[in-house]
């Protein structure tokens, strides 16, 4: 059988040209008939006329061949197969019917069967590039490196493969880790082609690989060099740089690269991007404005620079900021994009306490978006903080109906209810989520803070329990549980456990540390009581310590930290620095109830210290 593809050339006799056309605009079935009589010079009288002939097996091949080429081509994969291996039987030596089955067993997503008739077409056609590449391409898709790579070194050595081939086998050696083969094929792909940019990057990436992160920079220089043109070069290196987590030297080549091209809109933004997170925002806002400035048409920019300004207390430029690329985002239709910016507005008229601002453009976000359910539980926050519960939690729950798995969301909810004072409807919808989620400790974490917010001590402990069960590293439950029995004077010896358990997992957390210093203190009382003085010092010494840790690892104070503290500090007798920790207490805000118990120590330590009346 002659190479199945001249059977799409064009026919060069007038006769059969016009055969062929007609061809294209009959049935499969017809045109496959008529394309054979003309291919074998029988006559054709007309469409429901055709003389038949009887084929012989080479021409029945091709029939087969042609009528899963056009099964193919209309995506009747399946079909397509039953006639390639029709047209297999009749050519049992033809490579392309082969290639061609593997290649439609491989879109059937069938591994197996594409890797049986791509070997067997390498079988029959050992010189064919296009049947090494294609075995091998399957053989990287079976995970099969290593055989892969010994499909076409035999071409690399022979200097046979061409440069799609090269390139593959580039990414192959240094899929296995074969550094040195690999960056030789990359310095072939080079000589093959050194305007080609591709060459550069594969030997640069073999130095990534290997961690030599300068050299591989050097690699991408030879071809910015050669190539300078070729923007990509320098987002690679920039790229790689950024990967390894050096921004000063993503920077640098940035930096360069607008120096060399100053309208460059992706670097300008990555600039300040980079700038912002070095500290550098007046910096970043100036090259942004400068960018929009003449490029008015970048929303992208805009958008970004409408972050800055909000974040930097600009709120009224960063609104306006932001109406322009919601304005553009409408006259381009691009609806995404208009509901992530109305969503980012309400946040912003939320933040400067603008709410009917903020409802007003947060209800304009449509159910399909995918900011639906986020823009509605802002709007039920807002409206609690109006005590609005009927409303909020209409909004809350509308937000469920397209978020329903939403973990967060749903907690949100019920909070809402307990707050409203449905601690039953609470836990009736964290039930209904645990149902479908049992094992998700965080659900059980939940549901225990809705318990403790309502007062349920015993039951948010229970749930806490809970969640500890399903993840013995869950800290946040570890530290609730293991602080509210050291708060009770209870468990001390387990609840120094889960605490220890939290600090290892959290060790800079100055909330969890103050956990760990409240264990100490009530053990030191718990050892007063039973007379055992100092064991009660060496509580109390360690409950210092631990508690001095918590507060210098916050970075703003706590009024309960601190309070501890001054309770600490009064154990031990350092009388000044308790008096000194609970007045800063004072300034902190503490609940009411708190309030009065650290203005009474104020006033008993002012006495015992002869201060009253001197401050």
């Amino acid at each position: 059988m002659r190479k199945l593809a001249d059977t799409h050339v064009m026919p060069k006799d007038a006769r059969k040209r016009q055969a062929f056309v007609g061809l294209m605009r009959l049935q499969k079935s017809s045109a496959l008939t008529l394309l054979l009589c003309v291919s074998l010079g029988c006559s054709t009288p007309g469409r429901d006329n055709v003389v038949r002939h009887e084929l012989s097996p080479s021409a029945r091949a091709t029939s087969e061949f042609m009528q899963g080429r056009l099964h193919e081509l209309t995506g009747e994969f399946e079909e397509a197969a039953r006639a390639y291996e029709r047209a297999a039987v009749g050519d049992p030596e033809s490579a392309d019917i082969r290639r061609q089955l593997a290649q439609v067993y491989l879109r059937m997503e069938d591994l197996p069967r594409a890797l049986a008739h791509a070997e067997i077409a390498l079988s029959l056609d050992p010189e064919d590039e296009q049947s090494r590449r294609g075995l091998a391409m399957l053989y990287v898709t079976d995970e099969r490196h290593e055989a892969a790579v010994e499909l076409l070194e035999p071409m690399y050595q022979s200097g046979d493969l061409a440069f799609d081939g090269l390139y593959g086998l580039f990414a192959l050696y240094l899929q296995i880790e074969r550094y040195s083969e690999a960056r030789e094929v990359a310095e072939t792909l080079l000589e093959t082609d050194p305007l080609d940019h591709r060459g550069y990057f594969a030997i640069a990436a073999t130095y990534e690989e290997e961690g030599d992160l300068e050299a591989s920079e050097q690699a991408y220089r030879r071809g910015i060099r050669a190539l300078p043109e070729d923007l990509r070069l320098y987002d690679a290196v920039s790229r790689m740089w950024s990967r390894a987590g050096d921004f000063e030297r993503e920077l640098l080549i940035l930096e360069e690269k607008l120096a060399r091209y100053p309208d460059d809109i992706g670097a300008t933004r990555r600039i300040a991007e980079l700038e912002d997170k070095a500290g550098n925002r007046d910096k970043a806002v100036r090259m942004l404005e400068r960018l929009i400035s003449t490029r008015p048409d970048q929303l992208n920019a805009r958008f970004q620079l409408g972050y800055y300004y909000f974040e930097a207390g600009r709120e009224q430029e960063a609104i306006a900021s932001f109406n322009e690329v919601l304005s553009q985002s409408e006259i381009l239709r691009d609806a995404r994009r208009a509901h992530e910016v109305r969503y980012i507005l309400g946040r912003v008229y939320y933040g400067i306490d603008d709410p009917d601002a903020a409802l007003e453009v947060l209800n304009e976000i449509p159910e399909e978006s995918e900011r639906f359910a986020d823009a509605r539980v802002v709007m039920a926050r807002l409206l609690e903080e109006r005590e609005d519960f009927d409303a909020a939690l209409s909004e809350a729950r509308r937000a469920i109906v397209r978020a329903s798995e939403n973990r967060e969301l749903v907690a949100y909810t019920a909070g809402l209810l307990q707050r409203s004072g449905d601690l039953d409807g609470a836990v009736e919808v964290m039930d209904e989520l645990i149902a479908k989620k049992p094992d998700d400790a965080a659900a059980y974490y939940d549901l225990g803070l809705i318990y403790g917010s309502a007062g349920e001590e015993a039951m948010a402990l229970e749930s806490m329990e809970r969640a500890i069960e399903r993840d013995q590293d869950h800290v946040s439950a570890l530290n609730y549980v293991g602080y509210s029995w050291a708060d009770a004077g209870e468990k001390l010896d387990q609840a120094e456990a889960y605490i220890r358990r939290a600090v290892e997992l959290r060790p800079n957390d100055g909330y969890i540390t103050d956990s760990l210093g409240w264990v100490h203190y009530k053990r030191g009382l718990k050892a007063l009581e039973g007379g055992q003085a100092e064991e009660a010092r060496r509580a109390f010494e360690e409950a210092v310590r631990q508690l001095e840790l918590a507060s210098s690892l916050l970075e703003q104070g706590d009024p309960v930290i601190t309070q501890h503290l001054g309770d600490a500090y009064r154990s031990v007798s350092r009388f000044r620095d308790a008096l000194f920790a609970y007045r800063e207490a004072l300034t902190l805000e503490p609940e009411e109830e708190d309030a009065e118990e650290i203005r009474r120590q104020i006033e008993l330590l002012e006495l015992q210290l002869g201060l009253r009346g001197k401050r």
